[in-house]
């Protein structure tokens, strides 16, 4: 007989791909991305240490209590969380969380906050007109604990947030610790194998890593992260898991001064990176074509508004070859393009001196789903054979 978790869960009417995405993403990046050797603190057992529980787990856990505060077929219920409504064995579904007395333990640790504390954190100060650009507690704590009736739920939609990769590397990433210093650090080196495995979905190119080359004085160099050969285009990647702070999502008068402090040494990197392979000087890169056409991308973890825009352009360094800066999200979705190659979308974003990728996919197909992400989904507990068009 169907459980009430499963039966929440097939009515989740508000789902977005999004949602499944961001998610997917997290299972993806931090658990099944090969890790590099040398991580500092994401090591076997980290998720247990930060979390209290499975990565699985926990991004299942966040779905559940998500899922029930939108789609509880009790519509009283709905806008509310109780581990009580459900009975100990359906929590078989998860790997480690198989009593409400766990459940509970973990919602305290990363959920959980009070009125009074709720209050507390609010800012007292803030201008209405830009509020919702600034930083919501809820954000950080979306269960309201100490009333009748359950955990309310204000805002469902943030209690995924905990689960996504940013929700996760806040929570890990506490800069004011050596080790939180030491997670963001990890989750950057992450991040660039992670951006390796959406590139090696393209069936049309070859994927090359980073390229270590000789300097005088017996120093090393090394290139852009990616070199992406397509038969007639070569494709310069370099990872950026920078993220937008507040002083960019208020758009500030230092706006172009952050996101140039953000991204310069990154378009030289491109640029230099084309200029080492055209002139046939290093041996090491013997490999890979100089006389092909040579665009540059930029892949960052977060949406980066209007910096492909020709104002904020202005302001960064120049390159010898275009240059696109394009989030995660536009690239999963890139390398699932049908019916042409994304070598010929790329060369439409040159015409734009390296115009944003989102806008040059209107008219293509893509294939349902991005392999990698439905690797991540397939691991979450709850988690059912999925149809993009359902």
């Amino acid at each position: 007989m169907e459980g009430l978790f499963q039966r929440v869960f097939h009515q989740q009417g508000d789902w977005q791909e999004s949602d499944y995405a961001q998610l997917s993403r997290s299972v993806a990046l931090l658990q099944q991305t090969p890790q590099p050797p040398d991580l500092e603190v994401i090591r076997p057992g980290w998720d247990h240490d930060l979390l209290g529980c499975s990565l699985t787990d926990y991004v299942g856990l966040a779905e559940l209590v998500w899922a029930c505060a939108t789609t509880h077929p009790d519509p009283r219920r709905r806008g509310r969380f109780a581990v009580e409504w459900y009975p100990a064995q359906d929590y078989a579904e998860f790997g480690h969380l198989r009593s409400p007395a766990q459940v509970k333990t973990v919602l305290r640790r990363h959920f959980t906050t009070t009125k009074i504390r709720l209050r507390s954190h609010f800012p007292t100060d803030a201008d209405p007109l830009v509020r919702r650009y600034t930083h919501n507690p809820l954000r950080s704590r979306p269960l309201v604990s100490g009333l009748p009736g359950g955990y309310l739920v204000p805002v469902p939609a943030a209690v995924l947030n905990r689960a996504t990769p940013l929700g996760l590397y806040y929570t890990g990433g506490d800069n004011n610790s050596e080790r939180g210093k030491a997670f963001t650090r990890d989750v950057g080196r992450l991040f660039e194998r992670y951006v390796g495995r959406q590139l090696d979905l393209l069936t049309d190119a070859v994927v090359h890593p980073e390229v270590e080359y000789q300097l005088p004085k017996r120093q090393k160099g090394k290139s852009v992260d990616w070199i992406v050969v397509f038969p007639d285009l070569v494709l310069l990647v370099e990872v950026k898991s920078t993220r937008p702070g507040e002083a960019l999502r208020l758009g500030g008068k230092d706006f172009t001064t952050i996101l140039d402090d953000q991204f310069s040494k990154a378009f030289r990197q491109v640029a230099k990176s084309a200029d080492r392979i055209r002139s046939g000087a290093q041996p090491e890169f013997d490999h890979i074509p100089g006389d092909r056409q040579m665009l540059g991308m930029v892949v960052t973890a977060e949406q980066f508004h209007q910096i492909n825009t020709p104002e904020i352009r202005a302001g960064m360094p120049p390159t010898t070859v275009p240059v696109t800066v394009t989030s995660i999200q536009e690239l999963e979705d890139a390398v699932t393009i049908t019916g042409t190659g994304l070598a010929d979308v790329l060369r439409a974003s040159a015409v734009g001196d390296g115009a944003a990728l989102r806008p040059l996919f209107k008219g293509h197909t893509f294939l349902d789903h991005n392999a990698v992400l439905e690797q991540g989904w397939s691991a979450i507990p709850f988690a059912r054979p999925r149809d993009r068009d359902s």
